[in-house]
């Protein structure tokens, strides 16, 4: 990927993706990083329960 300054950027010449906005693509690297927060913290959390479930059998 090019980095670009406020103008649209190529993902990806292979697959013929079009061009998104440098403004766009921040959003939506800020969905992502959200979503997965919060799939990290869900996984983490059954985690530390299984572990702890198997400490007291």
């Amino acid at each position: 990927m090019k980095v670009s300054l406020g103008m649209p950027v190529k993902v990806n010449n292979f697959l013929n993706i079009t061009l998104i906005a440098n403004k766009n693509h921040k959003k939506m690297e800020a969905r992502a990083g959200e979503a997965i927060k919060k799939i990290s913290t869900e996984s983490s959390n059954k985690a530390v329960i299984d572990a702890y479930e198997k400490e007291m059998e």
